[in-house]
């Protein structure tokens, strides 16, 4: 499908509330990339005007829109709309909203078609695809024995020291108890991704945690006698904690000590990045036995020691794990870096200064690089060349 076909796919599966979430950010990013396409997108909606109080729409309207936003900023002409000929959809049948889409989808192509848009980068539109990561990982047993899990079978994979240790239908480790011992409490076992890898684990206390790319955990078989809860991250992950008040669940990174009884929060700890950052979404938290962060907080620890408190983007600190990249005026080489584990690349800097630019947007992590780096190139004043898996970055000509 070309570009211009995607679009008016996009837009007129908007007018009848047919876009799921990844499509609707899609869209979002369409309209914003330009002025012309901002504008011709409200014409729509000023013209493609709902009958009977939202119930019907009426493809012809839509017809006369993109003819108002032809005028409005000088394309060229439409074809002819007959009114006559005016298809009505309710929205209870399918069918007719089906045919309506696609009738609207014609004329939306039509128009774009012969007005000059474009919804992705020429630069970009012939270079080679970089494929998204992907839901694997390895599994280091106390004993030393690795297990590649993107290439396990479901199922159990291990027996040790008393925990059966399987992989679920929807890819999550469980860790099952069958019995405990004072030995179980020395033995480690560490989740670790690479770059281009995620994956979830259900630790043996119920905790459910989400590890990004270039991520490793390490904790113990079995917390059963134990008398608090500890784990050793580096790299991000996200936690919701089994509540337990007797038994303090504590994330110990290379920079700092989080405690929490029952919680949702997100730590970011990557070697490359000069802070440390705890995002709470639920429950409370103590950073290095000091800081206590509230739901909507961040504790923010940088290279220095000192530790601030800002209110937090909740939703942005934990995109990864919902599949999207959000970046809000974000710095260059601080998006590169999240792109870069993720996509598994590398990236390079013709000018440094590049590194200081601010960008912004969101894209799904499932979509290709190409479609990040068109939104980056469209916003900015950097174009990105893709030479194999490396992407250089140079001021735009």
């Amino acid at each position: 499908m070309d570009v211009n076909s995607r679009i008016a796919d996009l837009i007129s599966g908007y007018l009848f509330n047919e876009l799921n979430d990844s499509e609707l950010i899609e869209l979002e990013q369409w309209i914003n990339a330009s002025n012309e396409h901002k504008e011709l997108f409200e014409c729509v909606l000023d013209e493609a005007s709902l009958e009977n109080q939202g119930r019907i729409y009426t493809a012809v309207n839509v017809g006369l829109a993109l003819t108002k936003a032809k005028k409005q900023l000088n394309f060229v002409e439409m074809p002819e709309i007959n009114p006559g000929r005016q298809i009505k959809l309710l929205w209870v049948s399918r069918i007719a909203i089906a045919a309506s889409i696609l009738l609207i989808s014609t004329i939306v192509v039509y128009y774009l078609s012969n007005s000059g848009f474009s919804g992705s980068s020429t630069n970009l539109a012939k270079q080679t695809e970089i494929n998204p990561g992907s839901n694997k990982a390895t599994l280091t047993l106390a004993n030393g024995k690795k297990i590649v899990l993107s290439a396990t079978a479901k199922g159990e994979l291990a027996h040790e020291a008393g925990v059966v240790i399987t992989k679920a239908a929807d890819g999550m480790l469980v860790y099952e108890i069958k019995a405990q011992n004072e030995q179980n409490n020395q033995q480690m076992n560490t989740l670790s991704t690479v770059n281009g890898e995620q994956y979830q684990v259900r630790l043996p206390d119920g905790t459910n945690v989400w590890l990004n790319a270039a991520t490793s955990l390490k904790y113990p078989t079995s917390f059963s006698r134990n008398k608090e809860r500890r784990v050793e991250l580096s790299g991000e992950a996200y936690f919701e904690v089994a509540k337990d008040k007797t038994h303090p669940f504590i994330v110990k990174t290379n920079r700092q000590s989080v405690e929490v009884l029952g919680t949702h929060f997100n730590v970011s700890s990557y070697s490359d990045e000069s802070i440390t950052k705890t995002t709470l979404l639920e429950g409370s938290v103590k950073i290095n036995s000091s800081v206590v962060l509230r739901p909507g907080e961040e504790g923010v620890l940088a290279e220095s020691g000192v530790l601030a408190v800002h209110n937090a983007d909740t939703e942005n600190a934990v995109a990864w794990k919902n599949g999207l990249f959000i970046f809000e005026n974000e710095a260059l080489k601080t998006a590169m870096n999240k792109i870069a584990r993720w996509y598994d690349v590398e990236v390079q800097y013709q000018d440094r200064n590049l590194e200081l630019l601010t960008v912004g947007g969101s894209v799904s992590r499932f979509d290709k690089i190409s479609e990040i780096l068109t939104l980056f190139e469209k916003a900015g004043s950097m174009q990105f060349t893709v030479k194999g898996r490396t992407i250089i970055i140079s001021n735009k000509k």
